[in-house]
């Protein structure tokens, strides 16, 4: 049976297994995972791997601006940071059976780049995969092809 771009679910097009981080990450260690992968956003999940949140490029930038005394945080003081200092703990995510329509709803009402796909196991929220902008962009395409109203490559045909 065919899907439908609409209703196709998340776990279709996310990304299974992404890149994580934990609380106790080092921020110097955060900082090398984004110039390494060029990612907007990483999980961060405890030992269980459920979330527990989500810390992007925008929460490490935070770092550099002056404190309410107006001075720039040293080095010294930026190794002592771990992301639990900068994550945000109340995430929005989606879960894997969610169809993509949601996401989408969601990335657009809150400009947010990407998701992290749950997957709920008693009071906790298993992390399965992580959708992205781009994610949702390839399934419309792929749905487009299949459809036969876009070429592979983008072209019309």
């Amino acid at each position: 049976m065919k899907t439908h771009a609409m209703t196709m679910p998340v776990l279709e097009v996310m990304t299974r297994a992404p890149i994580t981080v934990t609380p106790q990450t080092a921020v110097g260690d955060l900082i090398a995972l984004f110039d390494r992968h060029d990612f907007n956003a990483f999980p961060v999940v405890d030992e269980q791997g459920a979330l527990c949140g989500i810390v992007t490029k925008l929460d490490a930038l935070r770092l550099l601006r002056p404190d309410r005394d107006v001075r720039i945080p040293g080095s010294a003081t930026l190794a002592s940071v771990t992301v639990a200092d900068i994550m945000r703990p109340g995430v929005l995510s989606v879960e894997a059976e969610d169809p993509v329509a949601v996401a989408a709803d969601l990335m657009v009402e809150t400009r947010l780049h990407s998701l992290p796909v749950v997957r709920r196991r008693a009071a906790q929220r298993e992390l399965v995969g992580i959708v992205s902008r781009g994610d949702l962009l390839r399934g419309m395409r792929f749905e487009l092809v299949e459809a036969g109203h876009a070429a592979p490559g983008g072209r019309q045909p």
